[in-house]
């Protein structure tokens, strides 16, 4: 709220339990600022939420002319995530509204005016250490929907809105970092973007700044009311889906011009990802639904194929994608479109002539939520290579966070030479572990592009990979390994090939990083986008 002072501030610093322990083990003390350390100690930890002054209720005088306005900032370290977690009653204590304000936002509550009370709470995953400096709830003498109208005011001068599933912040700062890095590019040429994170809360709004770029979060009217105020000349989606689009259809930019960039997940075939419903009954019931939601999207992407009521424009990342998996999926032909490649940020991830020693020296940076990244294989890989004789000489650094890490990283454990990091990285931090290794062990099971390949190839790491899906469009035997789908084997072989080959190392490192440059580098790619967003 800018401009305007507060007619009360309620700080929540003081009440937290010092001390609890059930999945995890949080320690919390609370001097200038809140300090919070939280250890895992299951293997497959649900999220933890931790509420002040054990669940009392901290307001039970809510007006409904008010606006109240969630705070929670500070910093983190480690793979800790945390989110102020909003609980609003009614009068007969039935709990009937529920807001996860993310580190870094400020959120619009916009309670209903059944809630009479709330409580507050602390939504924990992952392990680390934050320290917050504000957790509060602030509240104005303005009705809420005036307090947003203001929100939106603004961010008049925006002339293109983002629409997205995710984005990154303080707690995730590596969710869609792709898509960040092409905002950053577009500042650098003078265009003012926005980005929406479309969510599931129907009213409430949140905002926060990422590196100088503006973000809303909300749901579906609140996407309508803002372009309702805002006259954008586009709306960009990425990751888009049918909530997304029929918001923007039910506002004043129901006939802007849009752009569709299509990554993938969002036009394949749910059986294309067998490998995440295989392993257990509950997993294969868990596809059924699955399945029907996978086709309604594709029912819905089919039509925004295929409209004849609306400009579209669909950006592909691949060639091989959009031919072989979302027409066929979508049994469409897509006319209106072209074929633009994921950047890859070459100056953060710059090429220095590699010494031969650091083929020795293998990197895997990956999520663990899914099996379409094949970690797995990555354990198989160097399980197959522990048993011949220079194996010790080979350095392995695993980093990565996700629901499967435990499970699937266990046979690594306690093998001296593999280094296990429960974490992500940013993007600065990569790249200085680019400067380190000298080959990036990545297979997969499904790729539209693989962008943290595409990285690792600008620092100059040679990619072993997988020959599946668009992989091979972006590495070749010139500049790279690509084993076929679950062959593990062949991983650890290129692996082998290169210990006993140290020329071909430095040959395939230059030309991996020459290769990935030409065809995906920052600014032909971001100049490329541009040109399509100023049509």
């Amino acid at each position: 709220m800018q401009n305007r002072e507060p007619i009360e501030i309620h700080h929540y610093d003081d009440k937290w339990p010092e001390k609890t322990e059930s999945t995890y083990e949080v320690l919390i003390q609370y001097t200038n600022e809140l300090t919070i350390k939280a250890r895992q100690i299951s293997q497959f930890p649900r999220p933890l939420i931790i509420y002040y002054d054990s669940q009392k209720k901290v307001n039970k005088k809510i007006n409904s002319e008010y606006t109240y306005i969630a705070k929670l900032n500070g910093e983190k370290q480690g793979s800790l995530q945390v989110q102020q977690v909003i609980v609003g009653y009614d009068k007969n204590n039935e709990k009937i509204y529920v807001q996860y304000n993310p580190l870094g936002c400020e959120m619009n509550l916009s309670f209903p005016e059944e809630v009479t009370s709330y409580s507050i709470g602390l939504r924990l995953t992952g392990e680390g250490e934050a320290t917050l400096s504000d957790l509060s709830i602030v509240a104005y003498e303005i009705p809420s929907s005036e307090s947003k109208q203001e929100l939106y005011d603004r961010y008049k001068e925006i002339d293109y809105l983002i629409v997205t599933n995710v984005y990154p912040e303080k707690n995730t700062y590596y969710q869609n970092m792709f898509i960040h890095k092409r905002v950053l590019g577009y500042k650098e040429k003078g265009l003012k973007v926005a980005i929406y994170r479309l969510n599931t809360s129907p009213v409430s709004v949140a905002n926060y700044e990422y590196e100088g770029v503006p973000v809303f979060i909300g749901g579906e009217g609140v996407l309508s009311a803002l372009l309702d105020t805002i006259a954008v000349k586009k709306v960009l989606f990425h990751f888009i889906n049918e909530k997304m689009y029929r918001a923007v259809r039910n506002s004043k930019a129901r006939n802007t011009p849009k752009i569709v960039w299509v990554h993938g997940f969002e036009t394949t075939k749910w059986y294309r990802r067998w490998f995440n419903f295989y392993d257990n009954p509950k997993n294969l019931r868990d596809s059924l639904e699955h399945a029907k939601r996978n086709q309604q999207q594709l029912d819905f992407m089919h039509d925004i194929y295929t409209a004849k009521d609306d400009d579209i424009k669909f950006i592909f990342v691949s060639k091989w994608y959009k031919e072989n998996v979302a027409e066929k999926d979508t049994s469409t032909i897509i006319g209106n479109y072209r074929i633009i490649h994921n950047l890859i940020d070459d100056s953060l991830f710059n090429y220095v002539e590699k010494p031969a020693e650091q083929r020795l020296r293998i990197l895997t940076v990956r999520p663990f939520a899914s099996r379409t990244y094949a970690n797995d294989l990555t354990v198989k890989a160097i399980l197959s290579l522990k048993d011949r004789p220079f194996f010790n000489e080979l350095v392995f650094d695993i980093y990565g966070q996700g629901p499967l890490f435990d499970e699937v990283v266990e046979p690594l454990r306690n093998i001296p030479n593999v280094h296990l990091h429960n974490y992500f990285l940013s993007q600065q931090q990569i790249a200085e572990q680019h400067k380190t290794h000298g080959v990036f062990l990545s297979p997969s099971r499904m790729d539209s592009q693989g962008v943290s390949l595409g990285e690792a190839m600008s620092s100059g790491l040679v990619p072993v990979t997988s020959a599946v899906y668009a992989i091979p469009e972006f590495i070749d035997e010139s500049c790279g390994f690509l084993a076929e789908g679950e062959d593990y084997k062949g991983l650890a072989d290129a692996i082998e090939y290169l210990y006993k080959h140290p020329e071909v190392f430095l040959e395939k490192s230059a030309k991996s990083a020459e290769r990935i440059r030409y065809q995906c580098g920052k600014n032909k790619m971001i100049q490329q986008e541009i040109e399509e967003i100023l049509l």
